[in-house]
């Protein structure tokens, strides 16, 4: 072996500083991690692009099935306020048949109220009935003192009467006299409705 040869040999312990005499260990690691980091960089963002497709796929998922379940819920709704509305529309043909009804007071009913309320020795001669007021005449065949007395309990028996609370509530005798064959007593009741004729 030559001497020139010997002295470009390298020594078992090589002097680190100086570089030029060092072997070339720089390409052979990044020959090695820049593949490797580019493929964990790769997965990383396979994994991390599926999961993010299975997030949006369940996602979607519960979203089909919330439309499914409000449409139900709607259905429901729709039913409900139909028969809402059908229910205030019956209850306000009620409430206008009863506010007219309590307002009014049919003639036939008075009529009945009246007649039913005759005592004995008692007999009607002529009604009148207007909204909110009426007059009763009849006639009484007993005796003075007697006639004064079923007036009265006339009266006071036609204020009882049912049909007519709240829309006849003044009972005056405007007339009690002797006819003038002088057999019997004439008597006349004036009817009214006392807070109509405030209003008035």
């Amino acid at each position: 072996m030559k001497k020139k040869e010997i002295g470009l040999s390298y020594n078992w312990r090589p002097d680190f500083r100086d570089l030029e005499d060092l072997p070339e260990l720089r390409a052979v690691r990044t020959q090695f991690f820049l593949p490797t980091l580019f493929l964990v960089i790769a997965g990383v963002t396979i994994v991390f692009s599926v999961l993010r497709e299975v997030h949006v796929k369940n996602i979607q998922q519960n979203i089909e099935s919330l439309k499914v379940e409000i449409a139900s819920y709607q259905e429901k709704h729709d039913a409900k306020v139909e028969l809402n509305s059908g229910f205030m529309n019956t209850t306000r043909t009620l409430d206008e048949i009863v506010q007219f009804r309590s307002g009014r007071l049919l003639g036939s009913d008075f009529l009945l109220a009246v007649s039913s309320r005759l005592l004995e020795g008692m007999y009607l001669s002529r009604i009148e009935y207007i909204e909110g007021r009426a007059s009763i005449e009849g006639n009484l065949k007993v005796s003075a003192e007697e006639a004064s007395r079923l007036v009265d309990k006339f009266m006071v028996s036609l204020e009882e009467a049912d049909v007519l609370q709240g829309l006849l509530d003044d009972y005056k005798l405007t007339s009690l006299e002797r006819s003038a064959g002088g057999a019997h007593f004439n008597f006349r009741i004036e009817v009214t409705n006392s807070e109509a004729e405030e209003k008035k």
